[in-house]
C-alpha cells in the first residue's frame, strides 16, 4: 500500500485500541498489537506518525533505536537487597528504561495519558540490543519497565535492500505484531503536496515524471538514490534561497536529489521555471493587475503556470483556514476561561504544544497565543472574528482572480483542468469553497467536468 493508506490503516488501529467501554480499553491491552511499518528510507514513515498523533490529539514520543546503547533502551543495572526465606540476598535490578522515562516524562508535560512510541529503525539494532527489541515487539516491554497502559506502541523499519544493517524478525514475533508494507507512491505524494506547500517547481516536475519520485539504485560508485524527504526538504531549502536570492546551482540540487540523471534533469526545469519567477512570487495574480503571453510556451511552461496558479489558490485557502481552526479554539478558550481563569498560562500551553507541532498547526497555535496573551483577550477575539470574515471575502475575490487569469493564458484544456484537480485535493481549499465560495471555481468545474463531488467532500473534512 501507499504511505496515505498506511496512514488510515494505523490512525484506525490506534482509534480501536484507545476506545473504552465501562472504563477499560475493548481490545485488551495485551491483544493491541505493536504496529511494524516496512518500507524504503525517506517515503514518510517517520511522518505519518507525528502526524497521526496531533490529528488525535494524543502524546507522541518518537525514538530511533539505533542511536541508543543497551544501557540506556533497557536501564542500567544497580544492586538492591532482598529477602528471601528469612534470608538476604544481593540481587541485580535495574533503574527505569530512558525510552520508558520519557513517555511518563511526555504524560507530564503533553498532559495527554495516552499516546503514540514510536521506535524507528527497529530491525536494525546491533546484536546487543536485538534480544530487547524482541521483548518490546512481543510484551512492550524494556527489560522489567512496561509502557504505560494506554501508550501505543508503533515501529518502523527498513527492507533488507536498503540497509545492510537490517536483523530479520521471525515467525514468533511477526505472529505478535500489526504488520504493514509501504510503497513509494506519486498520487500518495501529490496528496501530500498539495496540502503542505511542496514548491511548485518541484510538484510540477513530479507531476510530468512520477517515476523521480523514487529511485535507490546500487551502482559501482555507490547508491544513488531520491527519496519524497529529499524532495520534500529540497522544497523548503528551494524557498529559502529565494526568499534571500542566493543562486540555486546543480551541486546544491545534488545534495537532496543524490542521482545525476534526476538532479539534473530537475535543475534544467527548474531554470525553465524560473522564467516565471513574476508569476509565483508576485501578487499580480491575485490583484486581477498581472498579464501573460502563452501562445509560444512550451506544454511543460503552461503546466508549470498551471501549478502555479493551484498553489497560489491553495495558499489563499490555508492562510484563512488557518485562521479558522484558531478562532474554534480561541472560542473554547475563553467560553471556559471568561469566568475565571489565567490565558496567559493557556498561551504557555499552546507555545509547549506549538514546539512539536506540523508547520500548519504552528501557525494556528501562533494566533491563538497572539489572542490569549492580549491584555483584553475577549475583545481581541472579537476583533480576529471580524477580521477573518473580511480576509475570507478578500479571499474569495482572489480565488477568482487566480482563476479567471488561469482561463485567459491557458485556455479550458489539461493544463487549467489539472489545476483545478490539484486544488480539490487540497483539504483547505474544499473547506474555504464550502465557507466563502468560489463563483469562478464553480463554473469552471461545471464546464470542465471535473467530476468531483464537493458538496460530499466538503461535509467529510468539515465533520471531521
Amino acid at each position: 500500500m501507499n504511505i496515505a493508506e498506511a496512514k488510515t490503516e494505523i490512525k484506525n488501529a490506534v482509534r480501536i485500541y484507545l476506545k473504552k467501554q465501562d472504563g477499560d480499553y475493548v481490545i485488551p491491552i495485551g491483544k493491541q498489537r505493536p504496529i511494524l511499518l516496512i518500507g524504503a528510507p525517506g517515503i514518510g514513515k517517520t511522518a505519518i506518525m507525528s502526524a497521526i498523533a496531533e490529528e488525535l490529539d494524543i502524546g507522541y514520543v518518537g525514538y530511533t533505536i539505533t542511536h541508543h546503547t543497551r544501557q540506556s533502551a533497557i536501564g542500567l543495572p544497580f544492586i538492591t537487597k532482598k529477602t528471601y526465606g528469612g534470608k538476604e540476598y544481593s540481587v541485580t535490578e535495574y533503574t527505569m528504561s530512558e525510552i520508558v522515562a520519557s513517555v511518563y516524562d511526555a504524560i507530564e508535560k503533553q498532559g495527554k495519558k495516552e499516546g503514540i512510541l514510536f521506535i524507528d529503525e527497529i530491525n536494525c539494532v546491533s546484536e546487543t540490543l536485538a534480544p530487547a527489541m524482541l521483548e518490546l515487539l512481543q510484551n512492550k516491554k524494556f527489560g522489567p519497565h512496561k509502557i504505560p497502559d494506554g501508550w501505543i506502541l508503533c515501529s518502523a523499519g527498513n527492507p533488507r535492500e536498503y540497509n545492510k544493517s537490517v536483523n530479520e524478525l521471525d515467525m514468533v514475533t511477526l505472529d505478535r505484531v500489526k504488520k504493514i508494507v509501504v510503497e513509494p507512491d506519486y498520487e500518495a505524494f501529490s496528496l501530500y503536496a498539495a496540502n503542505n506547500a511542496i514548491h511548485e517547481a518541484i510538484s510540477s516536475f513530479l507531476a510530468l515524471n512520477r517515476d523521480y519520485l523514487f529511485k535507490a539504485e546500487k551502482t559501482l560508485d555507490g547508491f544513488e538514490f531520491v527519496t519524497p524527504r529529499g524532495w520534500e526538504d529540497l522544497s523548503l531549502a528551494l524557498k529559502e534561497y529565494e526568499n534571500s536570492g542566493i543562486e540555486v546551482t546543480p551541486p546544491f540540487i545534488f545534495e537532496y536529489l543524490q542521482c545525476e540523471e534526476i538532479s539534473s534533469a530537475f535543475y534544467s526545469y527548474y531554470k525553465m521555471f524560473g522564467k516565471y519567477k513574476e508569476v509565483y512570487s508576485g501578487d499580480g495574480i491575485e490583484n486581477g493587475t498581472l498579464t501573460l503571453d502563452l501562445s509560444s510556451a512550451s506544454f511543460e511552461e503552461r503546466y508549470a503556470i498551471s501549478e502555479i496558479l493551484k498553489s497560489k489558490v491553495i495558499a489563499i485557502a490555508e492562510s484563512t483556514m488557518i485562521l479558522s481552526e484558531a478562532l474554534k479554539i480561541i472560542d473554547d478558550e475563553i467560553a471556559s476561561l471568561k469566568n475565571g481563569g489565567d490565558f496567559k498560562a493557556r498561551a504557555t500551553y499552546y507555545e509547549n504544544k506549538a514546539m512539536s507541532a506540523s508547520r500548519r498547526k504552528k501557525a494556528v497555535y501562533k494566533s491563538v497565543i497572539g489572542v490569549l496573551n492580549d491584555d483584553n483577550p475577549i475583545k481581541k477575539a472579537e476583533e480576529e472574528r471580524k477580521y477573518y470574515e473580511n480576509f475570507g471575502k478578500e479571499g474569495a475575490k482572489k480565488t477568482d482572480n487566480v482563476l479567471l487569469f488561469g482561463e485567459r493564458v491557458l485556455g479550458k484544456k489539461q493544463e487549467l483542468t489539472s489545476a483545478l484537480s490539484g486544488m480539490i485535493a487540497s483539504e483547505d481549499f474544499v473547506a474555504f469553497l464550502a465557507e466563502f465560495g468560489s463563483e469562478e471555481f464553480y463554473r469552471l468545474n461545471d464546464e470542465l467536468l471535473i467530476g468531483e463531488d464537493l458538496e460530499k467532500r466538503a461535509k467529510e473534512i468539515l465533520g471531521r
